[in-house]
């Protein structure tokens, strides 16, 4: 039973090299939009963290399950990121999971970053003081 094992070989291949960016993103490449995807989430994050220090985060359900769901959405594109910063080598498995998360994991950045947009960040005190 060795063929229908075959049949997956090409498709794991074409998912870890022959994916592309999706049309809504405007980049050309999808290694540049994942690269977005992963810049614009570590902007996000950086937020989240300013906010919970000047103790500015919304304490409500939806705020709690759209920060989760975020993290839930990126954890393979960190991932990946973090093996990638260590020099790990990943197997064709993982990158295609990677990939076909990624689109998920912007919808969710972009979810947050529209919650994060009813915070006024000029209110955020200095590094420091409150």
């Amino acid at each position: 039973m060795l063929l229908p094992r075959l049949n997956w070989v090409p498709l794991l291949v074409c998912l870890a090299g022959c994916a592309s960016a999706p049309a809504s993103s405007g980049l050309d490449s999808f290694a540049d939009y994942a690269e977005s995807v992963f810049r614009h989430q570590n902007a996000i994050m950086s937020r989240l963290m300013m906010l919970s220090e000047a103790e500015m985060l919304p304490d409500t359900d939806d705020f709690e399950a759209a920060e989760q769901a975020m993290h839930d959405a990126c954890h393979l594109l960190n991932e990946y990121a973090e093996r990638e910063a260590d020099g790990e080598s990943m197997g064709f498995r993982f990158k295609a999971k990677v990939q076909s998360s990624i689109e998920g994991c912007d919808a969710s950045v972009q979810k947050m970053e529209a919650l994060l947009s009813g915070i006024d960040p000029s209110q955020i005190p200095p590094h420091g003081q409150r």
